[in-house]
């Protein structure tokens, strides 16, 4: 049996094992992690690591994240953000879609308002209740009635 000399770990180690095994719970230093990995990569006993409460709880967390499906690999992560990336330009693209369309809407409801305003007519009158006697269109008669204000607003030229 070989005798192993290893030096003593000092506070500045401990920093640098538990920043390193942090990186390894994210995933950015592989997807295994042992003892024997340690003590290699830093030349100590995993006796010595291990007795360092800061260095034990940072390697649980570690084989935790790992053993937990909580890490992936950077295949992966790369494929989850490009996925997260075009998820993003797609809702910023369909908000931009409906902010114009607001626009638009807004443009059209001040033409109709203004042309109520021009039958004598107040808006505030025509945007009330249906009386409970009379019947509302059906859905589908709504939907044919407004079909016409979803088309392309034509420009007045105005804005």
């Amino acid at each position: 049996m070989a005798n192993k000399s290893y030096r003593r770990i000092k506070d500045s180690d401990i920093k640098i094992i538990v920043s390193e095994l942090d990186q390894w719970a994210l995933g950015n230093l592989g997807s295994k992690l042992t003892w024997a990995m340690l003590e290699k990569r830093f030349g100590f006993s995993r006796q010595a690591l291990e007795a360092k409460a800061s260095i034990k709880s940072a390697y649980d967390n570690a084989k935790e994240a790992l053993s937990g499906g909580l890490v992936k690999t950077k295949a992966e992560t790369s494929k989850e953000n490009e996925e997260l990336l075009c998820e993003i330009s797609r809702l910023n693209k369909q908000i931009e879609n409906l902010k114009e369309q607001e626009l638009r809407w807004k443009k059209r409801w001040q033409r109709i308002a203004f042309h109520i305003r021009q039958k004598g007519l107040q808006v505030e009158d025509t945007d009330t209740e249906i009386p409970n006697e009379a019947e509302a269109p059906s859905m589908t008669e709504t939907d044919k009635i407004l079909r016409p204000f979803d088309k392309k607003i034509p420009s007045s030229g105005r804005t």
